[in-house]
């Protein structure tokens, strides 16, 4: 038998295949091939109509992320390309380069105003029908008529596609990429020509990085097959330059974020990813992404509480996965996509720190291909058990059951999110909009709705939309806040909207140490809008002991720029542990100071620049050295200072109940060889108690 006729099966409509197969049997599958993907959009539909009848006659999405993409379609169908704000540098907050240009096209053919939501909407619920009719086909092209149809209907009734497909987001045309890829696969393999599989592997590789991370096996495949198939060098070269073009089109994506932002990576990888964390082990990089990848096992296997898939959907998926494998030619591809892409899209997503979040939604769209495996799985185990052929058919059955009771659940879980947005974000925006100054800037931590819907310019304080607050944000509120006063007071927000308090993810609630949040002028449910005082932003930046000399440089502990620029780094002695930043206001004198901090725990070292040689250095050194037990001798506050190499000795950081102390350490002017120095406080012995404090910043005085 041929590869071709093994694996690709001719269309239901032709003549010759209608006369092989029961009248009855043939009009069962072409009434699925349309029943399949109506049950779906109907089952969207429905989703959407809940959600508008529960916001009174208003569609809400369910996570503010929607707004974001609406924001950045808007703003691309007027002519600003990924500029969140008019005036604003182009940004890469958005999760979906090809989506937002997808909404800006809509935008741009006349569906503004209110109408981007709801064609954004519509969109997803379409995806989604489209999504489990290519299901049920590739389904059927590798497994025959029976998966193919269980599939498309597992896929059409679940409860997580559903929410991700009424939610305004990218989740379901990046199934559709997905499952339409290996659909091209299927029929283009057995040829060896690839026409359209590489601008679809293209397209989702666009819509969101993981899938093609999921996809990653499918352009070497092709390569292979274009070298063995051409019928001259000239033709094999450009079979495979072809095939090649996801990769090409990544890296030009790539190579654009760097030359306009400065970073190749989007800033929702650095405001999201474990390895943004400042002082991130590898073992616990790898501790963190295997909790992530553990829990997606749990929820794949269908053995929690979140109904994201049938019980036992994760064992089946491996066994129908193995039998693809197993029966040889384009199956084999198929089958090994899906596994080791599913491995792979796992694994990148667990680096997030927000790999969990929203419904588990950055799993969503490799949900379709895992259904259609475990399906596959579960026909496979119904003729091992020979119980006659009926039996896999009852097993579909139960499996069909589980996901039909699911959708009530999920159905509650979209109504409740949307609910919850629009106390919060929606009501922000609405208030916003009629009662700030115009032109204010608004500084919020969910920034869609409060720019789509509230009119005004914002400033993402994690840092999505507004290029470089998202590794800061990250470090904690200190590095956050001298971020902030680093940019030109028309930059900087006029009004600051954060969470009371955050149980998870960046603590804006402790901007109110810095000093700058000045009168609360609005109150929400678990959120509260501040009118920004930035008059102490630069309060910090002298000793407030007296000195004699000039400072010949300074070291603001807290600020990244100024630790880069010194070398700054922290050698923590606990695992774990991360030295986040922190801002605190200091009354003195009849006056207030603000200042930024990082929590050492360990060792510190930084190279101190613009120094006399030759001439001594008195080191005035801002800590708070409360130590873990204060008022008690626990060694915290000791520390061992070594210049350039130097043992300088014993140095006590003097306790301050008040907030800090400044203390000097001397440098003899014989150490001053040169207009550098490397500084070090360390622990006084190699296994002795750590110094344990959090420190401000030092000025080189001389």
């Amino acid at each position: 038998m041929s590869v071709t006729n093994d694996l690709v099966e001719p269309e239901l409509s032709e003549p010759t295949r209608r006369g092989n197969i029961p009248a009855s049997r043939w009009r069962a599958d072409r009434t699925a091939l349309w029943a399949v993907p109506l049950l779906a959009l109907l089952a969207g539909l429905s989703f959407v109509l809940v959600n508008v009848h529960y916001n009174g006659g208003h569609y809400i999405p369910p996570l503010d992320d929607t707004y974001i993409h609406l924001q950045y379609g808007k703003q691309i169908g007027q002519g600003e390309f990924l500029r969140y704000n008019d005036g604003d540098p182009i940004s890469t907050g958005a999760s979906s380069l090809l989506y937002v240009v997808v909404l800006g096209a809509l935008h741009f053919l006349g569906m503004d105003g209110g109408l981007l939501m709801p064609a954004a909407v519509l969109s997803g619920v379409v995806c989604h029908a489209l999504t489990a009719g290519g299901v049920l086909l590739l389904g059927r092209r590798v497994a025959g008529p029976i998966a193919g149809v269980w599939a498309g209907v597992l896929v059409a009734l679940s409860g997580p596609l559903l929410w991700g497909a009424s939610s305004g987001m990218e989740v379901s045309i990046t199934s559709l990429l997905l499952v339409a890829t290996l659909l091209m696969l299927v029929r283009e393999a057995p040829s060896g020509v690839f026409r359209f599989t590489p601008v679809l592997v293209a397209l989702a590789a666009l819509c969101r990085l993981e899938a093609l991370v999921f996809l990653l096996l499918v352009p070497p495949l092709m390569m292979v097959l274009s070298a063995r198939r051409g019928r001259n060098l000239a033709t094999r070269i450009a079979s495979v330059a072809w095939c090649a073009l996801p990769f090409a089109v990544i890296a030009a994506q790539l190579l654009f974020y760097l030359v306009t932002t400065g970073h190749s990576s989007p800033n929702g990888s650095q405001a999201k990813s474990h390895m943004s964390m400042p002082n991130l082990s590898l073992g616990e990089l790898a501790g963190k992404t295997a909790d992530n990848f553990s829990a997606f096992m749990e929820i794949l296997a269908g053995l929690n509480r979140q109904d994201f898939a049938f019980p036992g959907a994760l064992l089946l998926a491996a066994l129908g996965v193995a039998v693809l494998v197993r029966d040889g030619g384009t199956r084999r591809w198929v089958g090994w996509t899906i596994g080791i892409g599913t491995l792979l899209a796992l694994g990148a997503i667990s680096t997030m720190g927000t790999a969990l979040w929203q419904q588990v939604r950055y799993l969503q769209p490799f949900l379709p291909l895992f259904v259609l495996a475990a399906v596959i799985g579960l026909v496979e185990v119904g003729k091992r058990l020979r119980l006659g052929d009926k039996a896999p058919v009852a097993l579909l059955a139960v499996a069909g059951l589980f996901t039909a009771l699911s959708v009530p659940t999920w159905v509650h879980n979209a109504v409740q999110d949307s609910g919850g947005i629009r106390e919060r974000v929606v009501a922000l925006a609405a208030w916003t909009k009629g009662n700030l100054p115009e032109g204010a800037r608004l500084g919020v931590h969910d920034v869609g709705a409060a720019a789509y819907l509230g009119g005004h310019p914002t400033v993402d304080l994690v840092g999505l939309t507004t290029n470089g607050l998202a590794k800061p944000a990250l470090h904690g509120m200190g590095a956050l806040y001298e971020e902030l006063r680093a940019m030109s007071p028309d930059d900087r927000p006029d009004y600051i909207a954060i969470y009371d308090r955050m149980p998870n993810g960046v603590q804006l609630e402790h901007l109110a140490d810095a000093g700058v949040l000045g009168a609360p002028v609005l109150s929400l449910p678990v959120m509260t809008v501040y009118k920004a005082d930035w008059s102490l932003i630069d309060t910090g930046d002298v000793p407030m002991r007296p000195f004699r000399g000039t400072i010949r440089d300074h070291v603001n502990v807290g600020s990244m720029d100024s630790e880069a620029d010194h070398d700054h780094e922290v050698h923590t002695s606990r695992a774990g542990f991360q030295p986040l930043t922190e801002a605190r206001t200091l009354e003195t004198g009849g006056h207030e100071v603000v200042d930024s901090a990082r929590h050492i725990v360990g060792e510190e070292e930084f190279t101190l620049r613009n120094l006399l040689p030759g001439e001594e250095v008195r080191l005035i050194a801002r800590h708070d050295s409360a130590g873990p037990k204060p008022g008690l001798y626990t060694g915290a506050r000791d520390v061992r200072v070594i210049v350039d190499g130097t043992d300088l000795g014993k140095h006590w950081l003097k306790p301050e109940t008040k907030g800090w102390s400044e203390t000097v350490i001397t440098i003899p002017a014989h150490l001053v060889t040169s207009s550098e120095l490397t500084v070090r406080l360390a622990a006084l012995t190699s296994f002795g108690p750590s110094p344990d404090y959090k420190s401000f910043g030092y000025w080189a005085v001389q």
